[in-house]
């Protein structure tokens, strides 16, 4: 800040608030928060202010005002502005574009009478909670127009009724006292900070909107679209899954067919190896029976033409093959049967 803030002061013979635009060196002035005596300077070097005097006050309302104090002086110099029945432009931008202002409310002569006065700190009750507006102009004691201060921290849109404005503190305070406020007419513009959107902000916004909301569905649409044809790649994975079950299933019961089919073939099979190997074992046993003496088990002659003679040890044995004659019963009668007498 300046060393100096354009802060008012109090006019000590009329009680009211002054800004140092409108005041002068033949009133005497005090600090509306200390309320001690002030001097108004305005000099060709420094824009007129208010300082307070040389002393240990200290208050330092005009040299470094805190953040109640600007709005507290803010308060007052609307006020201030609402009582001289000054001609108010309140204007707005929109915070979305930036584009040139446009008129809000424009407070005529017309609307000044004996019946409209200005009220700081006016309450009110507004969707059944109790309510202060910074000032109020009042028309038979009804609300007319809210104008709310600030410093910091936007009013809350929901808490004042319409119509009502938002007013910075610091640019109100600064430009009223500069003039750069006061058009050619005269009029005092003030800029209303709301949250404002122009006209063609808000077409932008339905057609964004309008956008939006189309792509939203067009989304919607290619997700029922995915979706369906999931549903149906599912389902044809489905029906692919089930056949290969069913070939999977028929193929088990074929190889299980022909698993047991081929155990039951190598049964027989084994089943025919031992009728066969029953055969040549009965075979085998048989020729040795026909080589073999079945009672005394010795190998005897089975020459067409046998030499029997009599051995050293008075055996018989065939002189050809070296074998002895068999002398069982059995053979002795298939000898004699056979009509062999040469025993």
């Amino acid at each position: 800040m300046s060393a100096h803030f354009s802060m008012g002061a109090i006019n000590k013979t009329t009680n009211s608030y002054e800004y140092p635009k409108i005041a002068n060196k033949i009133n005497k002035y005090k600090c509306p928060f200390c309320e001690t005596n002030v001097i108004f300077r305005n000099g060709k070097i420094k824009k007129p202010h208010f300082a307070h005097y040389k002393s240990d006050n200290p208050c330092s309302y005009y040299e470094h005002p805190n953040e109640t104090q600007i709005h507290k002086d803010a308060k007052l110099l609307m006020k201030t502005v609402l009582d001289n029945k000054r001609l108010i432009n309140i204007y707005r931008k929109c915070y979305y574009c930036y584009e040139d202002p446009e008129d809000f409310l424009n407070i005529t002569k017309e609307e000044y009478n004996d019946n409209v006065s200005a009220v700081i700190e006016h309450k009110f009750n507004y969707n059944n909670s109790n309510r202060s507006a910074d000032v109020a102009l009042l028309h038979n004691k009804k609300i007319k127009y809210i104008f709310e201060i600030c410093y910091k921290n936007p009013t809350k849109e929901e808490n004042r009724p319409e119509p009502w404005f938002e007013i910075k503190a610091e640019t109100l305070i600064n430009e009223t006292n500069s003039g750069e406020n006061i058009n050619e007419e005269g009029e005092i513009n003030i800029e209303c900070i709301r949250d404002y959107k122009c006209g063609w902000c808000k077409g932008k916004e339905e057609r964004q909107l309008e956008a939006l909301v189309k792509e939203q569905i067009r989304v919607k649409e290619q997700q029922h679209e995915k979706k369906e044809l999931l549903n149906m790649i599912k389902e044809d994975v489905m029906i692919i899954q089930k056949q290969r079950i069913i070939e999977l299933n028929r193929k088990l019961e074929r190889d299980f067919f022909n698993k047991k089919l081929e155990e039951e073939r190598e049964i027989d099979r084994k089943k025919e190896k031992e009728k066969i190997k029953r055969e040549e074992e009965f075979m085998r046993k048989f020729l040795e029976k026909d080589n073999k003496c079945g009672i005394c088990k010795i190998n005897f002659c089975k020459c067409d033409n046998p030499n029997f003679v009599h051995n050293e040890y008075n055996r018989t044995i065939c002189n050809s093959c070296k074998k002895y004659k068999c002398m069982c019963i059995k053979i002795t009668e298939f000898f004699k049967k056979n009509n062999i007498t040469d025993l």
